[in-house]
């Protein structure tokens, strides 16, 4: 989707390049617990999830997809993955 390769996102979120917004993003942490923060080029939004937000996405993950194949200029942010770290 949108011609992002593994690559792309392995740079973006290299932690040498990261470590100062992974600072801040600890410092910022909401009432949640959720950790969120963008890459140091802003190309991507890393957010923790809980399994039962895991499992809603999932589910969704068929009508998410079919909406960018109908509206490949979609504003509505797109997911590049789900990885456990």
């Amino acid at each position: 989707m949108d011609n992002v390769t593994s690559e792309m996102i392995e740079e973006s979120l290299s932690t040498d390049r990261n470590a100062k917004q992974l600072f801040k993003a600890k410092e910022s942490a909401g009432k949640s617990g959720s950790f969120m923060f963008s890459s140091y080029d802003r190309r991507f939004l890393v957010k923790t999830m809980n399994n039962a937000e895991k499992k809603v996405l999932i589910k969704a993950l068929p009508t998410y997809l079919d909406h960018f194949r109908k509206n490949p200029h979609s504003l509505i942010a797109r997911i590049y993955g789900i990885f456990t770290v």
